[in-house]
């Protein structure tokens, strides 16, 4: 915890960058369904609710088993503690589907299209949910395996100061919250030759607030060469990609 508040000021602005990089503050419209992502942000599910009950689309599915955070702190999957929530907060059981396998972003993608699939369920305008600092690369991943379907995301109305208040609210986590924002930046760089996110151009201030907080041991979820020769290995790179090892 020390590395946090002994860097606090640097830490900060680093992850302002990156904050200010990923949230796409994307417009919405009606929808089909809303896919509100797993996290361990519990103003997700009041997000989906709410935009639910303003009649932006009539079905939510969520999307989550047990993740990098949530494994060790949730008691029930992230889909179902969601739906819990939403419920709460007057939206109707059999307007929520979850789907309560999946562990990675790509997965909530491709696991909520075969249940939306396999129950016909009308998913031509998808609205997706997640926290803001993640917008840009759950985007990414939705639009390499979500085909074809017109696509939105959006996240709780939350600012950047607010973010922080959260964020140092909950000091158990604190490292590991900061270093799956770090992990995410690199899996935007290495991510497309797998064909698991579309490319991005990422500036170089946001590459620089990525070596920062690595450097400053923010690197739990950061892949090494090696953990990227082995992905390489196991899945391939797609046509018309070379390998890339960003670390």
């Amino acid at each position: 915890m020390n590395t946090y508040f002994e860097n606090r000021v640097k830490i900060i602005s680093k992850l302002k960058v990156i904050w200010d990089y990923m949230n796409l503050d994307m417009p919405i419209s009606k929808a089909d369904v809303i896919i509100g992502c797993g996290c361990s942000d519990l103003l997700v599910p009041i997000k989906c609710a709410n935009l639910f009950k303003d009649d932006y689309a009539p079905l939510i599915v969520f999307s989550g088993g047990l993740g990098k955070i949530t494994n060790d702190h949730f008691s029930k999957t992230e889909a179902e503690i969601y739906k819990d929530i939403a419920i709460s907060k007057g939206v109707p059981k059999n307007r929520i589907l979850i789907e309560n396998c999946s562990t990675n972003t790509g997965d909530n993608f491709r696991f909520s299209l075969k249940l939306l699939n396999d129950k016909n369920i009308k998913s031509e305008k998808i609205i997706i949910v997640h926290h803001a600092c993640v917008e840009r690369r759950t985007f990414s991943s939705a639009k390499a395996i979500i085909k074809n379907k017109e696509l939105t995301i959006t996240s709780p109305d939350i600012t950047f100061e607010e973010f922080i208040n959260k964020l140092e609210a909950d000091v158990e986590k604190i490292n590991d919250k900061i270093s799956v924002i770090v992990g995410d930046i690199q899996r935007m760089v290495i991510y497309p030759q797998f064909g698991w996110q579309i490319e991005n151009e990422i500036p170089n201030e946001v590459i620089n607030a990525y070596n920062c907080l690595k450097k400053l041991g923010f690197n739990k979820f950061v892949f090494s060469k090696e953990d990227i020769q082995n992905l390489i290995n196991k899945y391939g790179i797609v046509s018309g990609q070379k390998a890339n090892y960003f670390n």
